[in-house]
């Protein structure tokens, strides 16, 4: 910005920063004004913003929400977002991002040029007054900071926790399912899934509101089922075209994530799950609230190494919500016999486990127990010289080395075309951590362990390369056929001796 002179005769100046939105020219108090950036690389989609929120993007640790002022000021948009600038604005303890086109000029402007606007309700206008310069041939819209902070649907920052707290907070590690929903990334705790599955063909809901798409019965439960999508307030113009342009993919990587909180049973309809994401409570970052009828749906904000945040939802939250639990109780009460059949089955079965599938060629599957979280395999991978040939590298996540591990080399299978899709497991064996390079992710199910089936010590014998030593249970999953069941433990010291020799 340069810097216009005022007349030197006046005492009373004020300090303005000048910035255009196509042909409007609007004036900020550099008072309120912290900083001016760049248009940022990654911005996190909000589900159930309004129109005027463009979405938050972390600036140094804090998450700043854009503010489109296009929409609140009713102008004209040309879409171009390449070379915008993002004016930080901060008021107290609150921050927000306003979305120009062009920076200006620091302009030092007597007060009598300054004209002050007052609506008749004497309610704070985002349009406080005007700057008359050069004559009055050149007016300047002046905004209000106050009043753009205080709009019921612009975000204000929650209570970030002392030092003292976070420190005590950090040993704590929750793990997420993180999954896409029209664009947006979003989470939930791994507590609060009972299980995820695939789109199977759904009977129609009894009970009228839109977002309920159908009904499911899941072992003997009848579960709803949500377009969580249309819940979120999220909106996809083609969903199938959109998917498979933008994320790569397509339709039958859909999901259902079934939620058991408080006895509620539902489904949420999703994109595509994406990963198992681990995190410490201090790595938690303050979410914006946006509006106070939704602040409680959302626990905060993980950061995603410089891609899109993760939006963390909470599920206690989301369960309570009016509008689930009407079309959950409603279910349930319809269907009230079946789920006392079914919860009588599920107590003569036994104890239930949660398995994480995944694909290498085969489909397997792992207690969830045994995984700290699932990423996507990155090419950040740092070749290390000297390594075997089926250890791919190592990794540096969160401050810890992780060693790679292709367990198609190390098993004689046929290598990798393409790595685009694959997923990297990350475990921890005898204080080592390892990264298991898979094929991908398939779904998390839960198993009566009464159904487990021993594999005969013979199968696993004649299974090559020692690849059936971790291998020694299977079960069988409706329409889905074997899931061979898989002790990592076992896979991680094999490749821990193999290293070594």
């Amino acid at each position: 910005m340069e810097t216009q002179n005022a007349t030197r005769g006046n005492a009373s100046l004020e300090l303005y920063g000048s910035f255009h939105l196509g042909q409007t020219e609007l004036a900020l108090p550099v008072a309120a004004l912290q900083e001016v950036v760049n248009y940022p690389a990654a911005i996190t989609p909000v589900p159930l913003a309004p129109g005027h929120l463009l979405g938050l993007f972390n600036l140094r640790g804090t998450l700043i929400p854009i503010v489109d002022l296009r929409q609140l000021l009713q102008l004209p948009d040309d879409g171009v977002r390449s070379t915008s600038k993002i004016a930080i604005v901060e008021l107290a303890d609150m921050r927000i991002g306003l979305l120009f086109d062009t920076t200006g000029e620091i302009l030092r402007v007597p007060a009598a040029q300054r004209i002050t606007f007052e609506r008749a309700d004497h309610a704070p206008a985002v349009i406080c007054g005007a700057l008359k310069l050069d004559g009055g041939e050149r007016i300047l819209q002046i905004l209000s900071a106050a009043a753009l902070l205080g709009l019921p649907d612009v975000p204000q920052l929650h209570h970030r926790a002392g030092a003292a707290e976070r420190r005590a907070q950090q040993a704590q590690r929750r793990q997420t399912v993180s999954f896409r929903v029209a664009g947006a990334h979003l989470a939930l705790p791994m507590a609060a899934i009972q299980e995820i599955i695939r789109v199977p063909a759904m009977h129609p809901s009894p009970l009228a509101d839109e977002i309920c798409i159908g009904m499911l019965n899941l072992r003997g439960t009848t579960v709803p089922v949500l377009d969580f999508a249309r819940f979120m307030g999220l909106t996809r113009e083609n969903s199938t075209a959109e998917a498979q342009a933008v994320h790569g993919t397509p339709a039958d990587e859909r999901r259902i994530v079934v939620l058991n909180q408080q006895d509620i049973h539902v489904g949420l309809m999703v994109d595509e799950v994406r990963s198992i994401v681990a995190y410490r409570d201090d790595e938690l970052l303050a979410m914006p609230a946006y509006s106070r009828r939704h602040v409680a749906l959302f626990a905060g904000c993980l950061g995603n190494e410089g891609r899109d945040s993760i939006i963390l939802l909470n599920a206690d939250a989301l369960c309570t919500h009016e509008r689930i639990t009407t079309i959950a109780r409603g279910h349930r009460d319809l269907y009230r016999d079946n789920a006392r059949a079914a919860a009588a089955t599920r107590q003569r079965g036994g104890a239930r486990e949660t398995y994480v599938t995944f694909r290498l060629a085969h489909l397997l599957g792992v207690r969830i127990g045994q995984l700290r979280e699932v990423i996507d395999y990155s090419d950040e991978v740092v070749v290390t010289p000297g390594a075997p040939s089926f250890v791919r590298g190592v990794l540096q996540l969160r401050r810890e080395m992780v060693t790679v591990i292709d367990v198609r080399a190390m098993y004689g299978m046929p290598p990798y075309a393409d790595l685009a899709n694959a997923k990297i497991l990350i475990v921890e064996h005898r204080g080592e951590k390892y990264g298991l390079v898979v094929d991908g992710v398939d779904n998390i199910v839960t198993i009566d362990a009464a159904s487990r089936i021993p594999v005969p010590a013979m199968l696993t014998r004649q299974l090559s390369n020692g690849w059936g030593n971790g291998m020694t249970e299977a079960v069988e999953l409706p329409g889905r056929g074997t899931l061979m069941l898989i002790d990592l433990a076992t896979l991680c010291e094999r490749a821990a001796v193999e290293a070594q020799v």
